[in-house]
């Protein structure tokens, strides 16, 4: 694949993952702004927004799984175990964050 190809790749893509951001962060919101507890809702906005691969989706997936884990720490868990999966190095910073 020649670099001007994959420049235009990556930029497509990049601009995908912002538009699945602007959608997703208006749905967080709404959950977290009107206190919604429907675990459904929860589980399938977080697993649409841990596809976004970009430092906004990914901070937008750690803002939806703490509100969760206020909900319902225990199905919260899983969730927890994906974020380890994904940023072990950062795993631990989030978990002090969730004990405060």
């Amino acid at each position: 694949m020649s670099d001007e190809v994959f420049k235009e790749l990556s930029k497509e893509l990049t601009k995908q993952y912002d538009e699945a951001y602007n959608i997703w962060v208006l749905v967080v919101d709404n959950i977290i702004n009107n206190k919604l507890r429907d675990i459904d809702l929860i589980e399938h906005t977080l697993d649409n927004i841990i596809g976004i691969y970009t430092e906004k989706g990914f901070n937008l997936f750690i803002k939806l799984l703490f509100y969760y884990s206020s909900v319902d720490l225990e199905k919260s868990y899983d969730y927890f175990d994906i974020l380890k999966e994904q940023r072990s190095e950062e795993y631990d910073e989030y978990i002090k964050k969730l004990k405060k």
